[in-house]
């Protein structure tokens, strides 16, 4: 038997707690922003809907790569556990980067393309949103990567904390940015960006503990290995 009851309690358990919080945060964080007002309402609700379907393709390239390093664990090749996990890094940076200036340059024109014309107060909230959560992936993503490493050697607890903290930095900076400093909208999403930021540095800081089974380092030295990335990711655009 792989795993014990105790064992798959201990990595399902912080599951279950994580994906409660996200909940509970997300309710916090629309009622703080209908204090605004419709429109600051209307322009989250809008946005949400495109960084949701990012957010789930940056976790998607997450879980995939973690796959992969879990299974070179479980292989006990450690050495290619933690290139998997190098690798996972370095494409999730690369993407969400690129996603990021997209959106960055596109702002107005692909919030026009997408939803057509509306209420230009709503529209104008919409941009503010739209472009500081764009400022928000790379850190989302690379959080996301991180989080899932850690799930992949079977401790799932690391991400729970981490996310518990990231919720909490973002519901507080919330209220002081909406009811203190009457930020509206330019509020919320600074808030967000924040606490994910700060969530991506310290899970980043974590993987680089060297008695993990995977674990990440010298960040500013890595190169991309297409021959692995595609054999992994099996990309077909990669393909000679």
């Amino acid at each position: 038997m792989l795993f014990t009851n105790k064992d798959l309690k201990r990595l399902i358990v912080p599951l279950v707690i994580e994906q409660l919080l996200v909940i509970l945060v997300g309710f916090f964080d629309t009622v703080m922003v209908a204090s605004v007002g419709e429109a600051a309402v209307s322009a989250v609700s809008l946005v949400d809907g495109i960084n949701i379907l990012l957010i789930n393709i940056f976790a998607a390239l997450a879980t995939g790569g973690a796959v992969v390093a879990a299974q070179f664990v479980g292989q006990r090749a450690f050495d290619k556990a933690r290139h998997a996990a190098k690798q996972l890094i370095l494409i999730t940076a690369v993407i969400s980067l690129f996603m990021m200036v997209i959106v960055i340059i596109f702002n107005t024109s692909l919030l026009h393309l997408i939803f057509g014309n509306v209420e230009v107060d709503v529209m104008k909230n919409a941009e503010i949103y739209f472009l500081f959560s764009a400022m928000s992936y790379p850190f989302i993503a690379l959080y996301n990567s991180g989080a899932a490493l850690f799930r992949a050697i079977g401790n799932s607890k690391i991400s729970m904390i981490n996310s518990a903290v990231m919720n909490i930095i973002n519901i507080i900076l919330n209220a002081v940015f909406i009811f203190g400093f009457k930020w509206g909208v330019f509020g919320a999403v600074l808030a967000t960006l924040i606490a994910r930021a700060v969530a991506c540095c310290v899970i980043l800081k974590m993987l680089g503990q060297r008695d993990l089974d995977i674990y990440v380092d010298d960040y500013f030295h890595w190169k991309f290995d297409l021959i692995y990335i595609k054999k992994s990711y099996k990309l077909e655009f990669l393909q000679d």
